[in-house]
């Protein structure tokens, strides 16, 4: 099991990677594009982060802690752990933003919207971030010279 552990963490993290990279570039496709578009990018971004992004984050939370357990603990894995920790945390706030600006454009109140909105890309751009770091201070990680 193991030796399944850190492709499959591995994996999970780029399938996240992934996830947010295309739910920005649906917002950029649909935002802006008129009310009726950004109800159905509303919508869509809801389904992505509940039936991909949500568990695709939990499954790395969940490798991460795992692996975490038998890996040399380095300043280096620290600070990795941290970019990590700061991305799921700012992800999850980020679904909540999504859920509520997706409430918030089926009540029409679109003002509200685009306060929640503008705050969640911000959210969003923290979240790519702190994948990013995470990933490559992993990355540098397992290369042999990495831990001494």
């Amino acid at each position: 099991m193991q030796a399944l552990l850190l492709p499959l963490h591995l994996t999970f993290v780029g399938l996240w990677l992934g996830c947010v990279l295309t739910e920005a570039l649906f917002e950029r496709a649909l935002l802006g594009q008129g009310r009726d578009k950004e109800l159905i990018l509303s919508a869509l971004h809801k389904r992505v982060d509940i039936f991909i992004e949500i568990p695709t984050f939990t499954m790395v939370l969940a490798t991460g802690a795992m692996l975490l357990a038998t890996a040399p603990k380095t300043p280096i894995l620290y600070a990795k752990l941290g970019f990590a920790l700061i991305a799921i945390a700012t992800n999850t706030y980020c679904v909540y933003l999504v859920f509520k600006r997706h409430r918030l454009a089926v009540q029409g109140h679109w003002q509200a919207f685009d306060a929640v909105d503008h705050l969640q890309h911000k959210m969003g751009a923290i979240v790519l971030a702190g994948i990013m770091f995470a990933l490559g201070l992993g990355l540098y990680l397992l290369h042999p010279t990495a831990n001494g």
